[in-house]
């Protein structure tokens, strides 16, 4: 005679199924939070290059701003250069 492997019984079969789940679900859960933690470094890498990027844009602004104002100021005062030349002449006596 030959020896028959005995069968399993139902409760035996779900508990190592669940057993299954249960790792496959902790595999999971560790694959999920390395996945998160890359995110997050690469939204922060992202993060740190858009602000560099909005401030080196103000600096920018900044000089575009002064360098127009300084045209318009200096632009009205030369065309009155004659003006202020004959006014500065007076004052020091020549």
């Amino acid at each position: 005679m030959t020896a028959t492997p005995e069968p399993r019984d139902f409760q035996t079969e779900v508990l190592d199924r669940l057993e299954q789940l249960d790792n496959n679900i902790k595999r999971l859960e560790q694959k999920l939070d390395t996945d998160v933690q890359r995110l997050d470094e690469r939204t922060d890498k992202w993060e740190e290059r858009f602000l560099q990027l909005s401030k080196d844009n103000l600096a920018i602004s900044r000089t575009v701003i002064i360098a127009a104002a300084t045209v318009v100021i200096f632009g009205s005062l030369l065309d009155k250069a004659e003006i202020l030349v004959e006014g500065a002449a007076r004052i020091f006596g020549k």
